[in-house]
């Protein structure tokens, strides 16, 4: 009945390897998770009333000394940075995000900048980027609003959390960690190591609703943070968290912390990866198991094959995939050339054996041997005026190419945006790509079109991706248009 909602609007739903990201609908909600809300949904009650009862059994769930629900977790990174540069000041509140002249400075170690920072920065920070302990205490030097930690790389870095909480407690610094993507803990680990703030995700592993977050940690903290969201008229507003929300939410941390859940999750991840591999036993082809490690709690496989002789690239699997019948969505972002990966978290009961039938299709099909397009001969180094025509505006830029055969590269101007041109000449056209770090993103354009004479045109795919998740999927998330270049003189 479900698939038949999507179905009659033209939207094929797919099988799910790619665990909780949000751009594939995050995780399915629990049958029970489902009740609760269904339920929710059939009376009214106050928000603030409701939210006050929850923060305390949230608490109680989690062992942190308060928390809330947000509308997913980057409202929970906005949220907390609201409380942590305006607390419950209306004065403050109300001027969101204009912060000139207030202590409105976040650090961040530069290795854990990510996308999703730009959250931070809505509330109108400023971040601070350091590397070492020394450019640690020069940032602190100064008024700070917060410390902002990305759980995932924290142990990468070489600034660890402990160095961070030795020398912002005195200081009177709340220190923020996102943990979106982790599998939460009573009690968190990030808070018994120092943090004042810890977010969570209540769409993903929870599997509660989609569209909510949940924000850990310091009670006074997080309670600023709700007088920051909705209901509330402050800058929060946009970010409505419903009743239904808040229920699906404690239900599905009740579920989550049942003694016997996580047994028996891993035993049925390990038995669909191998479901998985099990039909992969084939010449040219290999899969070995990613055991959990850090913070990642669910086995992964990975599939090798031979590119060689299967003609197949890892993102021609993933588009056959979702061509066939059903649709089968595998990750974009740990791809290389000739290996993928699949997480059976997301995996409802039979699909396994489904996925593993459809990888050894695809690779036991050789594709056809492109024939080689002959030598491009046009020569299109020079200095080339282009033009972006986007959904809404356009934003023109100076190329300066150098081709090498049927390599290109060179350099673009724009304003606010300049970097690096590659690319190549095919027997179809050219395609350029056009990329420049912006805080903690890169900016990417793909342009593909068509030499005419001085000319070149064609249409662009738009995106933004963090140096951890460069793939097809992230850098087309922002959709299309249309561009064209003339050729201005060498």
């Amino acid at each position: 009945m479900g698939a038949n909602l999507y179905d009659a609007l033209g939207v094929r739903p797919f099988i799910n390897c790619c665990a909780v990201r949000t751009v594939h609908g995050g995780s399915l909600m629990l049958p029970e998770v489902r009740a609760a809300v269904d339920a929710a949904s059939r009376h009214f009650v106050n928000l603030d009333e409701l939210m006050e009862a929850a923060s305390a059994r949230i608490a109680a769930l989690t062992g942190a000394e308060w928390g809330i629900v947000t509308c997913g977790s980057a409202a929970a990174v906005a949220l907390a940075t609201a409380a942590c540069v305006a607390g419950n000041d209306p004065v403050k509140m109300m001027r969101l995000p204009f912060t000139e002249g207030w202590v409105n400075r976040v650090v961040m170690v530069k290795n854990q900048r990510f996308a999703y920072d730009q959250a931070i920065r809505m509330i109108g920070t400023h971040i601070v980027e350091v590397e070492t302990i020394a450019e640690l205490d020069a940032a602190l030097a100064e008024p700070v609003a917060m410390i902002a930690v990305l759980g995932v790389l924290e142990s990468a870095s070489r600034v660890r959390l402990e160095d961070l909480v030795t020398r912002a407690r005195p200081r009177g610094i709340p220190i923020m960690v996102d943990a979106a993507s982790e599998h939460i803990e009573n009690p968190s680990p990030w808070l018994v190591r120092g943090a004042d703030l810890v977010i969570y995700s209540g769409g993903k592993f929870l599997r509660g609703p989609q569209t909510s977050g949940l924000l850990l940690g310091n009670k006074a903290l997080v309670q600023a943070a709700w007088r920051n969201a909705s209901p509330h008229q402050a800058i929060g507003r946009p970010m409505k968290v419903s009743k239904e929300d808040v229920i699906g939410v404690l239900t599905a941390l009740e579920i989550w912390f049942d003694k016997g859940r996580a047994a028996r999750e891993m035993a049925r991840w390990r038995a669909d990866v191998a479901a998985i591999a099990a039909p992969l036993g084939v010449p040219g082809v290999s899969t070995d198991v990613i055991e959990p490690a850090g913070v990642v709690r669910v086995p992964r496989l990975r599939v090798r094959w031979d590119a060689a002789r299967t003609g197949i690239t890892a993102e021609m699997l993933r588009l056959r995939l979702l061509e066939g019948a059903p649709r089968i969505m595998i990750d974009d972002m740990a791809a290389t050339a000739n290996s993928v990966e699949i997480d059976p978290f997301a995996l409802q009961a039979g699909e396994a054996a489904v996925v593993g039938a459809a990888i050894a299709r695809v690779l036991n099909t050789n594709a056809v041997a492109a024939v080689p397009g002959a030598a491009a001969t046009p020569d299109i180094s020079g200095e080339w005026n282009l033009r972006v025509s986007f959904l809404h505006g356009s934003r023109t830029h100076t190329l300066r190419l150098r081709q090498d055969g049927t390599a290109v590269s060179g350099e673009q101007k724009s304003e606010q945006f300049a970097g690096p041109v590659s690319g190549t000449l095919t027997a179809e056209g050219v395609e350029l790509a056009l990329r420049a770090r912006y805080e903690g993103s890169i900016i990417s354009y793909q342009l593909r079109g068509a030499l005419n004479g001085g000319a070149m045109a064609g249409t662009v795919t738009l995106g933004s991706a963090n140096d951890q998740h460069q793939g097809a999927v992230n850098l087309a998330q922002f959709g299309g248009g249309e561009w064209r270049a003339e050729f201005v003189g060498e």
